[in-house]
């Protein structure tokens, strides 16, 4: 006999005695299964007797009578093997079913007198049973998450492998349930495991997500599941569990949430990234939608869902006030980010350059010209700048505002002094000036973010009106929006910003040794209406080449003022529904011209408002070829929030 030969029945053998020990083998590998979960009992008991074993039997020894068989099946055993340990690490290595804990961080926002005017942190809450959270809040979530959940679900052979195939993919649908606990499978991939959506997942967590849904769905009942769920889910960066949510955002324990509340912890929880105290509109919104979903499963009539959502519209959490709906607590801990170190803080506190008496102003101001317009629709967003481009008060209309450049360098530009764990890192108590055309071009920029309606807002009829000006060092723009041309383009802007002025010069008076101090810096000093300064014998008065009076509107980029055509400079003008809008602005308002180079080129003003810069803030114009950045970028402004012609 050759060696070949003898490979040959050596191999043959060893496939015989593999397929006569792979039968019993089959039904002992089964037995665990038989404790795991009662479901399973059937289908284990059945794998060792099953055909297929006799089948897998059978091919064992035809391949071992092949040539190299007895290698091949030793490798087969081996990739067995291989993913038997694969599959015990991952068991081994499986995540707390009590999710990590961890180490509680707070960020305290200041003003520019330390009072407290936002806190960050990370806190979790308790896991509570389900008795202890309202039964509204139940309804709540699962209308949100998964509608689905409490309909019959059986854990059979089609259950588990429904439970692996959704495991093995990186969306979870939002459909009815086809063959998986929708519910159980967010949770693990996203509160245990930690996959956020769009994450990629590696082989070991797909796996380790199977193995823990098929043990939530085989141990737990649904309410145990649903309470787990609700202790672990994040509502707002750093905010996880349904108690710290509770007490937190509304002060109360999660058992006496109203359906309003619950509505709106429940869409937070479908979009954690947004910002509770922030991203007000946005979350009602989704609120709005939770509602719906619970009447959808009969949990709530359509007279309670229409209650409570006139009660979610005038809900906000605590804490929430005009400065952090407008996002400039965020860009602010974001701007001090580098300066944290490695290592995140315990404790942090950020003092910025808000003045809180001004925010106060500033927030009166607002609610007084939105009480003259009758509320209903309209939207004021304020800003008010430094010298050094720091954020002084704000008021945001609109959306938050966005991480620009603009919106970065505003606050960088606001940060003051920062604390980590009580020890001083950051402190700059004097910045330079930032030029006055740098410092309106970022307040317009920044103005098209507050004035940027909120998300799912239909308000097609609105109209923007806009008024930059100075307020001693300081520099105000004001966005109104209405439903009316009143409310909204006419004087509505101007007379909020003459009402912050009013307070502003009632509460600041300029005194007379720091104007006689200014006039002495600059080289001037005041004269007597009566006497002119001197003159050289041979010069003669210029004429005053400068046009005054109540114009015109032809188009919106040109006037009529005493009897001569005058073109704005740097705008392309715009008839129709336009030009009447501008006259509606206009109207018996003296304008001031001065000549900007061509033959009947001008810059007008009429009180602090440039025209040009007005008709391209409200889109009522393009910007002509060379025109000035602060004319850019107020067209560019106007793109932004699609007013105008770029509707």
């Amino acid at each position: 006999m050759t060696g070949l030969d003898q490979i040959r029945t050596g191999a043959a053998r060893a496939g015989s005695a593999i397929a006569g020990h792979l039968h019993p083998a089959m039904s002992v590998a089964a037995a665990p299964l038989r404790r795991v979960a009662p479901a399973w009992q059937d289908a284990a008991g059945r794998v060792g007797a099953h055909p297929l074993a006799s089948r897998v039997a059978g091919a064992a020894r035809r391949a071992g009578a092949l040539p190299w068989g007895r290698a091949l099946v030793l490798a087969g055993l081996g990739a067995l093997g291989g993913a038997a340990v694969f599959l015990g690490w991952c068991a081994v290595t499986l995540p707390p079913l009590g999710g990590t804990q961890p180490t509680p961080r707070t960020v305290t926002v200041q003003a520019e007198d330390g009072t407290p005017v936002a806190r960050r942190g990370l806190v979790q809450g308790r896991l509570l049973p389900l008795e202890a959270v309202a039964p509204a809040m139940r309804q709540a979530f699962l209308a949100a998450q998964d509608p689905w959940f409490e309909d019959e679900y059986r854990l059979d052979a089609g259950g588990i492998a429904a439970v692996v195939g959704r495991s093995f993919r990186d969306t979870i649908s939002d459909g009815p349930r086809s063959g998986g606990p929708r519910l159980t499978q967010r949770l693990v991939r996203r509160d245990l495991i930690g996959a956020a959506p769009g994450d990629a997942r590696s082989l070991a967590d797909r796996v380790r997500e199977a193995i823990l849904v098929l043990w939530l769905s085989a141990r737990e009942s649904d309410g145990q599941i649903l309470a787990r769920a609700l202790g672990l889910a994040s509502f707002g960066p750093g905010l996880t569990g349904i108690d710290a949510a509770a007490r937190i955002l509304f002060g109360k324990e999660a058992g006496a949430l109203g359906t309003a509340e619950a509505a709106y912890l429940a869409g937070l929880s479908l979009n954690p990234d947004l910002r509770p105290d922030r991203d007000v509109a946005a979350i009602r919104t989704l609120g709005h939608a939770v509602l719906d979903g619970m009447v959808m499963r009969g949990t709530l009539s359509a007279a309670e869902a229409a209650e409570a959502s006139r009660t979610l519209d005038g809900l906000s959490p605590a804490g929430t006030t005009p400065v952090t709906r407008s996002g400039v607590p965020d860009l602010v801990l974001a701007a001090a980010a580098d300066r944290f170190g490695p290592e995140p803080p315990r404790e942090a506190v950020l003092r910025t350059t808000l003045d809180r008496d001004l925010q106060a102003m500033a927030e009166k101001a607002v609610e007084r010209r939105l009480d003259a317009a009758g509320r209903g629709a309209a939207r004021a967003g304020l800003l008010v700048l430094g010298p050094d481009g720091g954020v002084r008060a704000v008021v945001a209309g609109g959306a938050p505002l966005g991480p620009t450049p603009e919106a970065r360098r505003a606050a960088s530009a606001s940060l003051r002094h920062l604390d980590r764990d009580g020890r001083p890192v950051y402190d700059r108590l004097v910045a330079g000036p930032m030029p006055a055309a740098e410092r309106r071009r970022a307040l317009l920029t920044l103005l098209a973010s507050l004035a940027r309606p909120p998300e799912g807002a239909d308000d097609p009829a609105s109209r923007d009106g806009m008024f930059v000006g100075p307020v001693g060092d300081l520099l105000v723009g004001i966005s109104l929006s209405g439903t009316t041309t009143e409310n909204g383009a006419g004087d509505g802007p101007e007379a909020l910003f003459q009402d912050l002025a009013a307070q502003v010069a009632k509460a600041r008076p300029a005194p007379v040794a720091e104007t006689r101090e200014a006039a002495r810096e600059t080289g001037s000093t005041a004269r007597s209406v009566g006497r002119l300064a001197w003159q050289s014998p041979d010069e003669r008065p210029a004429a005053t080449p400068s046009l005054r009076g109540v114009p015109r509107v032809i188009d919106t980029g040109r006037l009529r003022l005493d009897g001569q055509s005058v073109r704005l400079a740097g705008v392309e003008g715009q008839g129709g529904a336009f030009a009447r809008e501008f006259r509606q602005y206009l109207r018996r308002r003296e304008v001031t011209c001065q000549p900007a180079g061509g033959a009947d080129l001008y810059r007008c003003r009429t009180g602090d408002q440039d025209l040009s810069e007005v008709v391209l803030f409200n889109g009522a114009g393009r910007a002509a070829a060379g025109a000035p950045p602060e004319l850019q970028a107020a067209e560019a402004n106007a793109k932004a929030r699609k007013a105008g012609l770029w509707q």
